[in-house]
């Protein structure tokens, strides 16, 4: 017969009292206000699973309520949080447990361990001494804890110990086995888009990363028009009109919202979408919808492009088969390689001249063929292009002396465009620069632009080393030796590759004649446009005195001057060089 105690006119089993502190003698728990807490820190992907821990918890900690007769008013659940010192995002339903805590709503907190709670052991002290000052006692592993006691703080703070202590020996073997796996190639974290990962089927264990066929080619893809000088916006259009399927981790509440507005176009897709508009005619809120999509692990069909993807992906020098580690390249050949190493250098290398603009223009979108672009033979600053009464002009906008406002040089617009371009499709067409460009010297082109991709990677890696030493991470004998290694390896590839960067699709101008140049030149954007007279050629725009622009047959050479940029030596040789010259 179990032995029974009175709490107030009731008989309550003594299971269901807890010794208090202070002498003060048992306290019941029969009828307390208890609030369960939950928490998950991570996932690693695994969609499928998102939720069912806390669940798990949440019913464990309901159980101990039932045994004990704790009635749960209010449930608190940190899903994907950590608790541990090195979190990178607070606790928002920790903080609101505290606030219960402190305003006396809650008697009890249950949780399935004591690791659940807490695993920094400012956290616990905060958590221990707020729960004594208000009375409120902790329930987790089912046993009771009054934290006014002093052998229940005693056991409480050793196991927060052994929760914070697990947590900094994981962290160790986990930084070990990344940093082994960094310099091995094996990869880490969630495949990158147009990769996939093969798992051994009878024991799981990893094989090898190979390529989704059909995502690589869409990597490609952007990564060519990126190399060719298309807009970000103009790519990530292209895709979503296409029908491509986006990049995405899971469903988000934006996602949502755009399901509703447009029925899909697949006939699979359309239940999703009804469910959705239903939901949200409901009144329930996108999170929560988005929440229970990932749970069902439903189709991301809503995901689209935006022009911050296309750049990142452009700009991921993981689709040269590198493998990377805290942002250096750990491995050369960790997997198949998607992209070509110059085409990614030159995604590179055009992104840094956007950021580098000196007039601060927006390259995607320019309208006019050479604002920014020709410079004034005065200051030596980019011209702008300046609406008149009479035309277009390309005006130097440097104020004068003291301010004053005033230019160095103008000149009509439409002329200036009409005689580079002359002097362009000449070039393009010219015997020097096909034998620059032509398909024979394919291989020696691809050999230079790798050398010019080498040598900006290495000096990249260099860089790193040498904010790492600044920050005090690496001693000065070590980025010594470091410099030492790379510096001769960039020499050298910077010797090999003096050649002129220009975009994929000058080498596949060269050949064609002039006619096919021209008509050619139709179809490409604006930005392309820019992009290859940038690369090919340094223009400047002198004065041409009072009136002269007014009278007829002064020739446009006299005050535009256009140079051709020099290409490799070991393509051209001296007579082509002397020409291009």
């Amino acid at each position: 017969m179990t032995t029974t105690v009175v709490a107030g006119e009731r008989e309550v089993p003594r299971a269901q009292f807890v010794a208090g502190g202070r002498n003060e003698g048992p306290r019941p728990l029969a009828g307390l206000r208890g609030g369960r807490y939950a928490r998950k820190s991570a996932y690693r992907g695994k969609s499928t699973r998102r939720g069912y821990s806390v669940r798990e918890q949440l019913d464990a900690s309901q159980g101990d309520a039932d045994r004990l007769g704790v009635n749960i008013v209010e449930d608190f659940v940190d899903d994907d949080r950590s608790a541990s010192r090195f979190r990178d995002r607070e606790r928002e339903e920790f903080e609101r447990m505290i606030e219960w805590i402190k305003t006396g709503k809650l008697d009890i907190v249950l949780a399935w361990g004591s690791s659940r709670l807490q695993r920094d052991l400012d956290i616990y002290t905060r958590l221990r001494n707020t729960c004594a000052q208000h009375g409120v006692l902790w329930c987790y592993g089912g046993k009771v804890y009054d934290l006014s006691n002093k052998d229940d703080r005693f056991r409480t703070g050793l196991d927060a110990l052994i929760g914070e202590r697990e947590v900094d020996e994981l962290r160790d073997n986990v930084k070990r086995t990344l940093r082994a796996n960094a310099v091995t190639g094996r990869p880490h974290g969630i495949s990158a888009y147009g990769y996939r990962r093969v798992y051994d089927p009878r024991t799981g264990a990893f094989v090898r990363e190979e390529q989704d066929p059909d995502k690589a080619s869409v990597v490609l893809e952007i990564c060519t028009r990126v190399a060719n000088a298309e807009p970000y916006r103009t790519i990530a259009r292209s895709l979503q009109t296409r029908g491509i399927a986006a990049p995405a981790l899971r469903w988000s509440k934006g996602m949502v919202t755009r399901l509703s507005l447009e029925k899909p176009e697949k006939p699979e897709h359309e239940a999703l979408w009804r469910e959705t508009v239903e939901r949200l005619g409901q009144g329930e809120e996108p999170l929560s919808i988005a929440r229970s999509y990932n749970e069902r692990d439903e189709p991301l069909i809503a995901a689209v492009w935006h022009g911050a993807t296309v750049k990142d992906i452009a700009m991921d020098v993981r689709y040269t088969g590198a493998r990377t580690h805290h942002g250096q390249v750990t491995n050369e050949t960790a997997w198949p390689q998607i992209v070509p190493p110059h085409i990614h250098a030159t995604c590179v290398a055009l992104d840094k001249a956007k950021k580098s603009n000196r007039s601060n223009s927006r390259p995607g979108v320019a309208k006019y063929l050479l604002s920014s672009i020709m410079c004034c033979s005065e200051c030596l600053h980019p011209v702008v292009s300046d609406p008149t009464e009479y035309g277009l002009n390309y005006q130097c906008k440097t104020p004068g002396k003291d301010g004053a406002k005033g230019y160095h040089v103008s000149g009509k617009q439409t002329p200036i465009d009409d005689y580079v371009l002359g002097e362009l499709f000449g070039w393009l067409s010219s015997p020097a620069f096909v034998e620059a460009y032509t398909e024979g010297d394919r291989e020696l082109q691809e050999r230079i632009a790798n050398a010019q991709a080498e040598a900006e990677l290495l000096m990249s890696r260099l860089e790193e080393f040498r904010d790492k030493a600044a920050e005090g991470g690496l001693s000065a004998d070590s980025l010594a030796a470091m410099e030492a290694r790379l510096l001769p390896k960039i020499k050298k590839a910077e010797a090999e590759a003096k050649a002129l960067r220009a975009p994929e699709l000058v080498a596949d101008l060269a050949g064609a004649s002039r006619q096919e140049i021209e008509k050619a030149w139709e179809g490409l954007q604006v930005a392309q446009k820019r992009v290859i007279i940038e690369s090919l050629f340094t223009i400047t725009l002198h004065p041409v005195g009072k009136g002269r622009h007014s009278r007829a047959g002064v020739p446009i050479s006299s005050y535009v001057t256009v140079e051709k940029k020099l290409l490799h030596p070991t393509v051209l040789g001296t007579e082509q060089l002397a020409e291009a010259a």
